[in-house]
């Protein structure tokens, strides 16, 4: 069983935030003689690709040309692939090798979409590297569904997944809602007590207001039960108040709707900015009480699911 010094031990690094400017206009239309045409005109069966510098000037052009075409990309990576080995372009596109960062990166950043999917095609474990760019990125464009889609929330809920995938259990989810000066993130834990009590432990990370957060609910080594809610590096420090919100279920139908369980408190926070520390400060914490254990618990439904929401105004 993993401990819960080694749950919390996570961290990420951080690369930098800046990226570069690109002030050109796009254009519906590319002209012969745009930079995308003299990049990528190797496409074309008349030229090919001798070198992976030429390579990746042409995936350079499809991140960051003010010519960008969708309708390139299909064929600049077929003859990508064609020239370099599976594993040499798979390993090109995962390098910090474009204004210190990977492909990926500016493929998201610069809304490039086709691109990203079409160069994932390619990486189906990303190195470490290319991981931590991938989550910076999502972070630097405010993408929660993104976040999730690339399943770069893993770096948390790996630990559990063998045993929710075991119980046949689906993924967790966490809803999004932002507005000026606060989130709101609405969680589902499915098989909620049936997990918690085997694991002593239920994570998930998520993307709100151009950070990563991390959301927990755990076991202390007193029994105690706790909810918890931190920064993940490397998030912008934040200050506020916030609330979290536990639903209520009717045990029949003839039963009146209980009062749904609500916390209140306010924080200060900072991401982890450590690796000494086995449980990275400062976290919101939450005293759950003892109803986990409950098997007669009003806060799961009949499906054993778990509804909460956090709402975070920030300052």
């Amino acid at each position: 069983m993993t401990s819960k010094s080694e749950a919390f031990d996570i961290s990420v690094p951080c690369n930098s935030l800046a990226p570069p400017s690109y002030d050109a206009i796009s254009t519906s239309t590319v002209s012969t003689d745009s930079t995308w045409s003299k990049l990528c005109r190797w496409v074309f069966p008349r030229a090919s690709l001798q070198s992976k510098q030429e390579c990746l000037s042409c995936i350079r052009a499809i991140v960051s040309s003010p010519d960008y075409s969708p309708s390139f990309v299909a064929q600049t990576v077929s003859a990508c692939v064609a020239t370099l080995p599976a594993a040499e372009f798979s390993k090109l596109l995962q390098q910090l090798n474009i204004e210190d960062h990977t492909a990926l990166y500016w493929a998201i950043v610069n809304n490039r979409r086709e691109a990203l999917w079409a160069f994932m095609d390619f990486i189906p474990d990303p190195s470490p590297d290319c991981y931590s760019d991938l989550r910076l990125a999502c972070m630097m464009v405010g993408d929660n569904t993104l976040f999730t889609q690339l399943e770069l929330n893993e770096i948390v809920s790996s630990k559990y997944d063998s045993l929710r995938q075991f119980l046949g259990c689906p993924p967790d989810e966490v809803q999004i809602q932002e507005s000026s000066g606060r989130f709101v993130a609405s969680f589902c834990f499915r098989m909620f007590q049936k997990r918690l009590r085997t694991a002593q432990a239920i994570a998930i990370e998520y993307l709100a207001r151009g950070r990563i957060w991390t959301f927990w609910v755990y076991s202390c080594s007193d029994g105690k039960w706790f909810a918890a809610c931190r920064l993940e590096e490397p998030s912008m420090p934040v200050e506020g108040s916030n609330q979290l919100r536990i639903e209520a279920h009717r045990k029949s139908p003839d039963c009146a709707t209980p009062e749904p369980l609500i916390i209140t408190t306010e924080f200060s926070l900072t991401s982890a900015s450590t690796k000494s520390s086995c449980i990275p400060r400062p976290l919101i914490y939450y005293r759950l009480g003892d109803w986990p254990m409950d098997n007669d618990t009003v806060y799961v439904d009949c499906e054993g699911t778990l509804h909460m929401s956090l709402t975070m105004t920030v300052k």
